[in-house]
């Protein structure tokens, strides 16, 4: 598609009714773009950690470290503020430079604004949780092969780096791409629709097969070639031949779960094709059309369009294999489904996608305590809470309440940052951490109150990097920014506001899992009482640091920082109040209700 205006872009138009990423400026078409390729719920708190700090980037606007996932993505981005046919080039020196600090520079030369990200994205690295380095120039034009070019050489050093951490069972793959205005569509469509690709697709030769019909779809059972299955796979864009499916191809190793399938696929191939077909769940994918042989309505002879729905692994092990490898006496099963119903499209991609992993919060989506506040969020106007339950849509993003973030956040508040940090999921598993964070006596106010902390925690980090990138911090704040870009510094100030609570109420909290802000309150209000008590304790909140060594790895360390932050401000709430006879906090005080 050719482009001449923003507005011919289906992934810019949508970014135009986004306004909860605003917060993000420069980098906003990078961040949606993220959210949709990983399909990221809680976009502001998954994402902000990502954003680089200040003015001293090595040139590197996002570096996103996903351990679900197993990737990594280093981001250089520029947002065109009107159309142009091209975004800059010269990218490969800039972009060789960033991989650079990323993957080689000594520790004590790597720019502070940085630096979490990149020990970080290291560790992962260490530990055997990547499998995949993406690099990407991320713009809001149109795609040039020039730019393309220009990056190109950027590979092959980059796999030289990675050499050192290749020191698993598998390979760490790296992938180099322009981001523009044609894969920024890609991506958008994926997440809005089952099937891009459009085209007639023949099969090699008419194959023998059953139908199966109903009044919302019509199915063809059949089998086909392994040697036709790879090469979809070699031939189309995987996001577009994976669009209906959550993950696509992971890749094939012998590292976990997930990979040792798809390893054992392409041994299966190689070893034993006959028996590929019994050894072999098969795919299911969804198409526009199919056309039966018209002298023998029981061959189908082609397909118009396909999304694999289930079975990318077996389409990403088959077509990953070398191209000498010989797949005709591969027979793989496969069911094509024609279906128009949107909400049937859905049922049928949810439930025929094995590799839509049964969540710990799927099965605390319905219990009484998640039931119960679902029904009082309702009472709010200001918030939406889904519970952990899947598919609840927002009516308004900037209203969302993401159940897996908010336990993280109750976690540091009753229990132990580390476990928020280190056992996101867990938290929902183990009847013991689920119970501490939510308490059966919990209440939404509640969840609101801490929430907008970890939400005004993230939105300082991004004010404060703005304001550094022009020059304007002081030193205070550059110190402060710099222990925001820590990993986990969120949750370690959440734990620490939990110490000092009754401190700051010269009482005791009344209802432990009830204390929450005044009802009638706006969440922007209730995000800008923490900001600014945040900032007025920023001085104090930096001597937490030391709490964060090894990603909140060490409890003893945490307990100690936090007791001392407790006392110390014990002591400066005294003095102040003293000085002014009132309470220093009074603004912040008299929104809270501390009542049983």
């Amino acid at each position: 598609m050719s482009y001449n205006d923003f507005k011919d872009s289906q992934f810019m138009n949508a970014l135009a009714n986004r306004s909860d990423l605003e917060i993000f400026v420069e980098n906003k078409v990078s961040i949606f773009a993220l959210e949709l390729f990983f399909g990221l719920d809680d976009v502001l708190n998954t994402l902000s950690a990502a954003v680089t700090g200040g003015s001293d980037d090595a040139k590197t606007d996002i570096l996103y470290v996903n351990r679900d996932q197993g990737s990594i993505v280093l981001v250089q981005a520029y947002e065109a503020q009107t159309f142009k046919k091209s975004a800059k080039g010269n990218k490969g020196a800039d972009l060789s430079y960033a991989v650079n600090v990323l993957l080689a520079s000594p520790e004590n030369d790597i720019p502070l604004g940085i630096k979490p990200h990149v020990l970080d994205a290291r560790e992962a690295l260490k530990s055997g949780e990547i499998n995949m380095l993406h690099i990407w120039y991320v713009h809001n034009l149109p795609e040039n092969e020039q730019i393309k070019q220009q990056m190109q050489p950027i590979l092959a050093p980059a796999q030289e780096l990675l050499t050192k951490y290749q020191k698993h069972e598998f390979d760490i793959n790296i992938s180099i791409k322009e981001v523009g205005l044609e894969t920024l569509d890609v991506f958008y469509k994926s997440s809005k629709q089952a099937i891009i690709i459009d085209e007639e697709i023949y099969l090699n030769q008419p194959s023998k097969g059953f139908r199966v019909s109903d009044s919302d779809w019509d199915t063809f059972v059949t089998t086909v070639s392994g040697d036709w299955l790879a090469s979809l796979y070699r031939k189309f864009d995987r996001t577009e031949l994976f669009s209906a499916n959550v993950r696509g191809f992971m890749g094939a190793n012998n590292k976990d779960n997930d990979k040792v399938i798809n390893a054992g696929i392409q041994a299966s191939a190689r070893t034993s094709p006959i028996d590929f077909f019994v050894f072999n769940n098969g795919i299911t994918a969804l198409v526009h059309e199919f056309t039966l042989d018209e002298n023998d309505q029981t061959k189908i002879k082609s397909i118009k369009g396909i999304s694999i729905v289930n079975g990318a692994q077996t389409t990403g092990s088959l077509g990953s294999l070398d191209n000498d490898i010989n797949l005709d006496n591969i027979q793989v099963g496969v069911r094509f489904i024609k279906c128009e119903n949107k909400d049937k499209i859905e049922s049928i991609t949810r439930y025929n996608n094995s590799q839509n992993r049964v969540l710990q919060s799927d099965f605390r989506a319905n219990d009484a305590i998640q039931k119960r506040l679902r029904e009082e969020f309702t009472k709010f106007n200001s918030a939406e809470y889904d519970g952990g339950l899947r598919g609840v849509t927002s009516t308004d993003r900037k209203l969302k309440i993401d159940a897996h973030s908010a336990a993280q956040a109750l976690m540091a508040w009753h229990g132990n940052p580390s476990d928020s940090y280190h056992k996101k999921m867990a938290i929902w598993d183990n009847d013991e951490l689920y119970s501490l964070a939510f308490h059966p006596t919990i209440t939404a106010g509640h969840i609101l109150f801490i929430y907008t902390l970890l939400e005004a925690t993230n939105l300082l980090k991004d004010d404060l990097r703005l304001k550094d990138k022009k020059n304007e911090t002081q030193q205070n704040e550059k110190e402060f920014l710099a222990f925001l870009n820590e990993r986990g510094s969120a949750f370690m100030i959440i734990h620490a506001m939990s110490k000092i609570i009754e401190v700051l109420l010269e009482t005791n909290v009344k209802c432990t899992y009830g204390i929450a802000f005044n009802q009638k309150l706006q969440r922007d209000t209730c995000i800008n009482l923490w900001k600014d008590l945040l900032t007025k304790l920023s001085h104090n909140l930096k001597t937490l640091k030391p709490g964060l060594k090894n990603r909140l790895s060490n409890s003893n360390e945490i307990a100690s920082v936090t007791n001392e932050f407790s006392s110390a401000f014990g002591t400066i709430f005294l003095t102040l109040k003293d000085q002014i006879r009132n309470n220093p906090y009074k603004n912040f005080v008299d929104k809270i209700n501390n009542k049983i």
